[in-house]
């Protein structure tokens, strides 16, 4: 013999269904938005300052004119500045063992380009030289106009405000390229600091009229 269901039993039922539902949908929510081991784990770069240059893409370059002789447009891609030469010196003297250090550090790097230029007129960048690109500590871009700028070498870089860049010494930073090809590369983080990518190699002695912290020239 069947026993039917009263309407109360049937509203009971359906309460308890939706109890279920609702607590259902919230343990899934508050699991969707808690944080998780994995999450914390990758917050490492898995690669420090020295590491990250090796392979780091510079700014973009363009034929320009020498590119006519070749059957190139001016404005066509050519390649990218990049940092080998700069990843090398730091090796062969010894420098980059530092920046494989703990740090934290902030490296004003330069470019390919800058590196060939450096040498051609001045000599070898020797480990002096590249000690003055490290600053101890985490200088974003935007902070570089308030910082300290004493480096691992000893002197301290120059910062000024002029034809509305910031300057590092006579290096632009965050300067921009031709046409709609990567910029310099700046806040480029590290496990163990950050890079700022330039197109001047930075050198000791350096003298100019004003400039430091939260300099401004023209």
């Amino acid at each position: 013999m069947k026993i039917p269901f009263s309407f109360s039993q049937i509203s009971i039922t359906k309460h308890i269904k939706m109890k279920f539902v609702i607590l259902s949908l919230a343990a899934t929510s508050c699991a969707a938005f808690s944080p998780s081991a994995t999450g914390r784990a990758s917050s490492l770069l898995n690669a420090n300052i020295a590491q990250t240059l090796a392979t780091l893409q510079g700014p973009g370059q363009v034929w320009g004119a020498d590119g006519i002789a070749v059957g190139k447009e001016e404005a066509e891609l050519k390649g990218y500045d990049n940092f080998g030469l700069f990843s090398a010196r730091l090796a062969s003297t010894g420098v980059g063992a530092t920046l494989a250090g703990a740090g934290p550090f902030t490296v004003f790097a330069a470019t390919d380009t800058a590196v060939e230029a450096y040498e051609r007129n001045y000599g070898p960048v020797t480990a002096a030289v590249l000690n003055y690109c490290i600053v101890p500590g985490t200088v974003s871009a935007s902070a570089v106009s308030n910082a300290p700028l004493t480096t691992v070498h000893g002197e301290s870089l120059l910062y000024s405000r002029k034809f509305r860049k910031d300057f590092v010494n006579d290096a632009i930073l965050g300067e921009k390229t031709f046409g709609a090809f990567s910029d310099f590369p700046v806040d480029v983080a590290c496990d163990n600091g950050i890079i700022h990518s330039i197109g001047t190699q930075l050198a000791p002695g350096y003298n100019s009229v004003g400039g430091g912290v939260g300099q401004t020239q023209l």
